[in-house]
């Protein structure tokens, strides 16, 4: 755990603001949760005892488990959930007004050396960080589902040494941050994902293939690879001794041919809902959602002791 932080302040107790007072009470950090409302705040903290129990059970935890326990509290304010905090982590709603307010009344409790990180995972945080007396101390922390990869996104009056601090602190915590250097809408990861994701969508409007079928050529293909190395890589493997150069000489070129076919709409055809609705049902077959949740969770978990090697 970095030396500069192990008490941590989280603002909303919805799933991700769980997830991550599970993850930092079993690595030894001090937690205070809370959320406004006080019905999502006790749901936000069984959820974290949940995370706990899972975390315990797959050898994940650092600190001991009744340490654990006993370092996550929750609390009734918002004032006193960010005292004498190092870190107050953001989990609320997706919404400008409502993060702008939270970061207001944080920046005026926390001390003024408290970094201040938003979970959000499009909204830009020059836009967040207005009306703070203290903005150079804020940035994006979004934690990637699952998440293994944060993305830290600066705002135009953030201090550089503040994102290093991060950088450091999730290092030491086993998660792997990756820094954006300009503010982009929904950050680096939801961009690809949502770049694929049109492809998809299309390739099964198109009639090209069935929804089950585009889910396995992508988690039994690329994916496969993808867990192990990006795009980038993967072609300058493919390139053998010549690399991403030869690469892109000699098979790079003809992608043209890909792209110039592909869909470039920017809003879901009218009948997406139903059509991918309908290929789930199929996909899914007499299995229920926490029935596939549990595997993939089951699952996720091997893989990133794998990764992680």
């Amino acid at each position: 755990m970095h030396d500069d932080i192990k008490q941590i302040g989280i603002i909303g107790a919805g799933l991700v603001g769980a997830g991550w007072a599970a993850f930092f009470s079993g690595r030894g950090c001090q937690i205070k949760l809370y959320d406004a409302n006080t019905t999502a705040l006790k749901s936000g903290y069984q959820k974290a005892l949940a995370c706990l129990d899972f975390l315990r059970d797959h050898d994940l935890l650092e600190a001991d488990y009744s340490e654990a326990l006993s370092s996550l509290t929750i609390s009734d304010s918002l004032e006193v959930a960010v005292d004498k905090v190092d870190l107050v982590l953001e989990c609320a709603t997706e919404r400008y007004d409502v993060k702008q307010q939270i970061f207001h009344q944080v920046d005026r409790y926390a001390p003024t050396d408290t970094i201040i990180a938003s979970a959000s995972s499009a909204l830009l945080i020059t836009e967040i960080q207005k009306g703070m007396q203290h903005p150079q101390r804020s940035l994006i922390a979004h934690p990637f589902n699952p998440p293994h990869l944060v993305e830290l996104v600066a705002g135009k009056k953030t201090t550089p040494t503040i994102v290093q601090s991060m950088v450091e602190f999730l290092q030491q915590c086993g998660k792997v941050p990756i820094v954006l250097r300009q503010e982009v809408p929904g950050y680096l990861a939801n961009r690809l994902q949502a770049a694929v994701w049109r492809e998809a969508i299309d390739m099964v409007l198109k009639g090209v293939a069935t929804v089950r079928d585009v889910d396995l050529a992508l988690c039994c293909g690329p994916g496969i690879r993808w867990a192990l190395m990006g795009q980038h890589l993967i072609y300058h493997l493919g390139g053998g001794e010549g690399g991403i150069e030869y690469f892109i000489d000699h098979i790079g070129k003809h992608k043209h041919r890909l792209w110039e076919d592909m869909a470039t709409w920017t809003r879901l055809p009218e009948e997406t809902a139903r059509v991918l609705s309908t290929g789930i049902q199929e996909e899914l077959g007499t299995q229920t959602i926490q029935d596939v949740e549990h595997w993939r969770d089951k699952n996720l978990v091997e893989l990133l002791k794998v990764i992680n090697k």
